[in-house]
């Protein structure tokens, strides 16, 4: 049996657990054991198996058992353990994958964890110190070899709490109460629990993350909260069996900085999704826009998908007022401005600066970014100013604060100064924006803790060697608040409102839609019924959008943003007659708007009511005369047997711009007047855009034909025609 497939069937085994199928989970177990030879576990299974046998036949027999759910669940734990035992003996033995190559090198080198948090205890810096002093020896050399020594041990640490499968809670906890150890220490260890957990679940060191999420030092606190909130979100399904898990929730809920930082962290983890999504939009999107010398235009008059930018994408403006004077609007700013530029601006340039061969060992991607390290040192120590230019930078995270330090090293003075002099600036004006709300000091510091350690996340799981042996946590960065413990925490309306409008900012209407409909449940609003119909609309569902905007409509009538999305949705549904009779209401509430009055007339030319829609274009031409206007009335004209009238207004258009369908266009007004000559000129121009543009002239040709035959001409001339123009090509 292979790695994959050993790794499909415990997935499949897992996925009987969370859907309840405790059965087949265990048959699946017994066989699984038969092909990889473990037949050391298959006791256990079958003393799971008749227990599990035994609960079913006293539910069978009507036995009264208030404890069943509770022996029930205590079974799929024992099943759900099992496998995630054999999955790693298994793995340990035959994965090639880097973690567990270094679990079959450095486990059986490793000291216990209380032998090494004796050793960080007995090297922390004042101990030191004060030996160096009491003993009077060369400090310098001295100090070197214990900085040598305390980082071997931080390593040994982290090797410990990543890659042992026993991990010592008691030591944990006393490495985490040590007066002594360094904080950088403390958070490094939170680090490395957290990846032990992305590999293997297990309840007892999410309580241990859990418990770190009340210490008191801010760094080791957020990293141990962003390292739950990612345990929660990976083993969601299987959650709801653990009831200590749940009950420990329920304790850190009770404390409102815990929901509101949890908050905080569940926003910046789906501003990471930002750095992927831009770059996407650049390199598939922009880019590929800009190359193009000419726009592709897809419709006569801007009626065939009868959608305006303006109607798909305008946001109802009293939204916007609506933050501003809720405060939500600065708080989004702030923390865009934050996290943005580090995501997407510096995400791309540290990249290129993480092949030094620190970044060689993984626990150097979490290591808190210290002005003490033996890569770094010298450099801090021949300028202070440095290090508190670096130390204080709000935007640059951890691990691009040591790329950016070792890149330093390796420069001369002079860009060295240069270089300084631009991280000088920027700091000043991160101080200033401190200075202008003091109240605010403690919040943005704990904000930027978490949003740097989110960022070194980011960037080991896209940027390191080997990611692609490790679980991509970083897919569960919109999913957080659809998982079981979301709705566990019961966060206040507020808090879930804050989430919800952050997703409906960034465009991610799905997540948006899902947080609006719960609280639309508890709270009968017209805004939050009007941003689900939006979110709908984004991703073209309109009959939803439709019925959220009615419901909105029921509580907010004659506004005239929602008026004209009812419009909208009523014609991309093809419901005509509805989407008439609310643009026209939308044209009372606003009597001058063009792009009403030219909907209006696109749907009579749609209903075939071209007297009635050559009435609407013309009001619109008598305002603003343009050539958008002009192709309306030309191309309705046409349809209305108007040959002449639509001649004169091709002919306005062709001394324009004309594009490859106006020349199209153009040539059927003319050959409707038997003027074929003329026509042929103007398709052959058409032709020539079209091939420009790498697009076929002869599909666009044959969608017009039903429009030619209603002009009277005659089926059998069709073909005559175009082969008279491809001798003339």
């Amino acid at each position: 049996m292979t790695i994959t497939e050993m790794q499909n069937t415990a997935t499949q085994i897992l996925v009987h657990l969370k859907n309840r199928r405790l059965k087949q989970a265990i048959d699946a177990l017994r066989s699984w054991l038969q092909d990889v030879h473990l037949l050391e576990y298959v006791d256990s299974v079958d003393e799971l198996e008749n227990n599990y046998r035994l609960m079913l036949q006293y539910a069978v027999d009507g036995v009264n058992d208030p404890q069943r759910e509770l022996v029930y669940h205590n079974l799929v734990k024992k099943a759900f353990l099992l496998t995630d035992t054999i999955r790693e003996e298994l793995f340990t033995k035959f994965s090639s994958g880097y973690d567990y190559s270094q679990i079959r090198y450095y486990r059986s080198q490793l000291r216990s964890l209380r032998a090494i948090v004796h050793s960080l205890e007995e090297q922390s810096t004042n101990k030191v110190v004060a030996f160096l002093i009491e003993e009077g020896l060369n400090q310098q050399s001295n100090r070197k070899e214990q900085i040598a020594l305390h980082e071997q041990t931080r390593l040994e640490m982290f090797r410990s709490l990543w890659l042992i499968q026993e991990v010592d809670a008691d030591s944990f906890k006393l490495l985490l109460a040590s007066d002594t150890i360094d904080p950088v220490d403390k958070s490094f260890a939170i680090s490395a629990l957290t990846l032990n957990l992305v590999r293997q679940f297990n309840a007892e060191r999410i309580g241990l993350l859990a418990d770190a999420c009340m210490h008191k030092q801010p760094e080791v606190r957020l990293r141990a909260l962003v390292g739950l909130a990612l345990a929660l979100a990976i083993y969601n399904a299987r959650l709801p069996f653990y009831d200590g898990i749940r009950q420990r929730l329920a304790l850190l809920s009770d404390d409102p900085k815990f929901a509101k930082a949890l908050v905080t962290i569940i926003i910046q983890f789906a501003r990471t999704s930002e750095t992927d999504k831009i770059s996407q939009k650049m390199q598939q999107e922009i880019l590929p826009e800009m190359m193009k010398l000419a726009p592709q235009v897809k419709d006569k008059i801007d009626f065939d998908n009868m959608s305006s930018a303006e109607e798909w994408e305008d946001k109802n403006p009293e939204w916007q007022d609506l933050i501003e004077k809720s405060g939500v609007g600065d708080k989004l700013r702030e923390m865009s401005e934050l996290q943005l530029e580090g995501a997407d601006v510096y995400m791309n340039t540290f990249a290129q600066l993480k092949h030094y061969p620190f970044f060689n060992e993984l626990p150097n991607w979490f290591l808190p970014f210290d002005t003490g390290h033996s890569t770094v040192v010298d450099l801090f120590a021949e300028n202070n100013q440095m290090m508190q230019l670096l130390l204080n930078n709000a935007y640059l995270c951890n691990s691009d604060k040591y790329s950016l330090a070792i890149s330093m090293k390796q420069i001369a003075e002079s860009q060295r100064k240069s270089m300084m002099q631009a991280f000088k600036l920027e700091a000043e004006q991160i101080d200033e924006l401190k200075k202008s709300d003091l109240n605010m000091e403690t919040e943005t510091y704990e904000r930027q803790v978490s949003n740097q350690y989110i960022q070194d996340l980011y960037r080991f799981f896209k940027l390191f060697a080997y990611r692609n042996d490790f679980m991509p946590v970083f897919n569960w960065a919109l999913r957080f608040h659809s998982c079981w413990f979301f709705d566990m925490l019961d966060l206040s309306e507020e808090q879930q409102l804050q989430i919800a409008e952050y997703y409906f900012a960034k465009g991610y209407y799905g997540e948006a839609f899902a947080l609006f409909e719960k609280l639309s449940k508890a709270d009968v609003d017209a805004g939050l019924f009007q941003k689900m119909g939006y979110c709908r609309q984004q991703t073209a569902d309109f009959g939803q959008a439709l019925e959220y905007y009615l419901r909105a409509e029921a509580l907010l009538p004659e506004q005239l943003w929602l008026t004209r999305k009812i419009a909208f949705c009523n014609k991309m549904l093809r419901n005509y007659d509805e989407a008439l009779d609310y643009y026209k209401r939308a044209e009372v509430l606003d009597p001058e708007n063009r792009n009403i009055q030219l909907q209006i007339g696109h749907l009579f030319v749609q209903e075939k009511r071209y007297a009635e829609a050559l009435n609407y274009y013309f009001k619109v031409e008598l305002a603003t005369s343009t050539p958008k206007v002009w192709r309306a009335i030309a191309w309705c004209s046409f349809l209305s047997g108007k040959f002449r009238q639509a001649e004169n207004y091709y002919a306005k258009i062709i001394e324009q711009k004309p594009t490859k369908l106006d020349y199209l266009n153009a040539g059927h007004v003319a050959w409707s007047q038997q003027k074929r000559n003329d026509a042929l000129q103007l398709y052959a121009k058409s032709v020539q855009l079209f091939r420009l543009d790498d697009d076929d002239f002869y599909k666009a040709f044959d969608q017009d034909v039903p429009q030619l035959l209603a002009s009277g001409i005659s089926k059998e001339e069709i073909p005559l025609m175009m082969d008279k123009l491809r001798y003339m090509i």
